[in-house]
């Protein structure tokens, strides 16, 4: 299994993919038939997209997910990270 530490690796290899094809989302399965491609996370042939499912979901049970990865209705997307807005930290005391 692919350690935390090595998952910026996997992020950024997955935003170099969708800049490269044109592409803003991508799902599970493609992005870890990506990955195995690349040689970051290998892919189970009986279940594709499983071994990037099981390490999202350790991430999310450890809530150290990043925003552009969600999972609605049982589906993962993940989202060109270069296009999330960097919301600003608002102190709500600034002006007492």
């Amino acid at each position: 299994m692919v350690d935390f530490k090595n998952f910026s690796a996997i992020l950024s290899c997955l935003d170099d993919y969708m800049v490269l094809k044109g592409k803003k989302e991508i799902n599970d399965m493609e992005a870890n038939r990506e990955l195995d491609r690349a040689g970051l996370l290998k892919d189970s042939q009986p279940n594709p997209g499983s071994p990037l499912r099981d390490l999202l979901i350790k991430m999310r049970d450890s809530n150290i997910l990043p925003q552009n990865i969600r999972q609605a209705y049982g589906t993962w997307t993940i989202k060109l990270s270069k296009t999330m807005a960097k919301l600003p930290l608002v102190n709500q005391f600034q002006y007492c």
